[in-house]
């Protein structure tokens, strides 16, 4: 099978979670969103996240990210990754994914099948006005639009 077409099929049903670290804070959070692409002539992952997040503080603050993909047999800790904040508590003190140590990776998650190292060039504020009124209604009643993040691929990992 394609890569890029089992990643994408990661994503679509929401088997990624993506973790970035600043200083001793680290979190991650359960993506459905997000593109791969080449930007600049390089390979990018954009990922789409809200300013509310935890993550995407510490995206800001660090500039980088891992994608973590896992299969479906981790779905508890993907529930749970993509419905607590890291506001709230420590994702990871409660024992459903570990944290791994890699060279040349944030955040890397020992049960990930896949990795994927970025570092953040661009970052993009949705704007609301161009937005077709349908989707507004569907995705932010709350007005809580996403930013985009460019993530530089710097690193894959196959597990």
């Amino acid at each position: 099978m394609n890569v890029y077409k089992s990643l994408l099929e990661d994503l679509r049903e929401g088997r990624v979670i993506l973790t970035s670290k600043a200083g001793n804070k680290v979190n991650g959070m359960t993506i459905g969103w997000g593109f791969f692409g080449i930007i600049w002539e390089e390979e990018y992952f954009i990922s789409a996240m809200r300013p509310q997040r935890f993550t995407w503080r510490l995206v800001k603050e660090s500039k980088r990210f891992t994608l973590n993909f896992l299969s479906e047999e981790y779905r508890e800790a993907l529930n749970y990754f993509g419905r607590v904040s890291g506001y709230q508590e420590n994702k990871f003190e409660k024992g459903l994914l570990h944290l791994d140590e890699l060279e040349g990776f944030t955040a890397p998650i020992k049960e990930a099948h896949t990795l994927i190292e970025c570092s953040v060039t661009f970052a993009s504020n949705v704007e609301p006005f161009v937005l077709p009124v349908e989707i507004i209604d569907k995705f932010y009643k709350d007005h809580g639009f996403h930013t985009l993040f460019f993530g530089k691929i710097e690193k894959v990992l196959q597990r």
